[in-house]
C-alpha cells in the first residue's frame, strides 16, 4: 500500500502499522536500512533503469511506502511526472513513482515504481534457487 503524503508534511498522530506480504510470497524486497518489506517479486517488470544512484528496478506494486508531491523532471528517457517514494518506516528515499509520462512510449511507466538497488535487499527463499537438490533426490 502506497500512502500520499507529502513528505516532511502534516504529522499524524497514531501507531506506525507495517504492512507484510503474504506468507506465500517466498521471494521480496525489503529496505536495506530497516527491512521493511517493499515488493514481491512476482511484480519485478525490469531489472534495467538507472536511478540518480546507480541500478533500479521497475515494479508494478510496492508496498510501506509514501510518496512525495508530483514534479516533472527530465530523465534519461524524457520528461516526466513523478513522485519520490520513501520507506514508510524509516523515511530513506528509496526511488520514484511514474504519475505521467509525455511521450508516448513511456506510457506503459504510468503508476509504475523505480526503487534503486542501493536501498534494497533481497529477503525469503533467495537461497532455495541456488541449491542444489540433486544430492537429495539420490536419497
Amino acid at each position: 500500500m502506497v500512502k500520499n503524503s507529502h513528505h516532511g508534511g502534516s504529522k499524524t498522530l497514531g501507531k506506525l502499522f507495517q504492512l507484510y506480504l503474504p506468507d506465500k510470497t517466498h521471494r521480496t524486497y525489503s529496505c536495506l536500512h530497516c527491512r521493511a518489506q517493499l515488493a514481491n517479486h512476482d511484480e519485478l517488470i525490469s531489472k534495467s533503469f538507472q536511478g540518480s544512484q546507480g541500478r533500479a528496478y521497475l515494479f508494478n506494486s510496492v508496498v510501506n511506502v509514501n510518496t512525495s508531491a508530483a514534479e516533472e523532471r527530465v530523465l534519461l528517457t524524457g520528461l516526466h511526472e513523478v513522485a519520490d517514494i520513501y520507506c514508510e518506516c524509516c523515511k530513506t528515499l528509496l526511488g520514484w513513482k511514474y504519475e505521467h509520462a509525455f511521450e508516448s512510449s513511456q506510457k506503459y511507466k504510468e503508476g509504475k515504481y523505480i526503487i534503486e538497488l542501493v536501498h534494497m535487499i533481497k529477503d525469503n527463499g533467495w537461497d532455495d534457487e541456488n541449491v542444489d537438490h540433486s544430492e537429495y533426490m539420490k536419497k
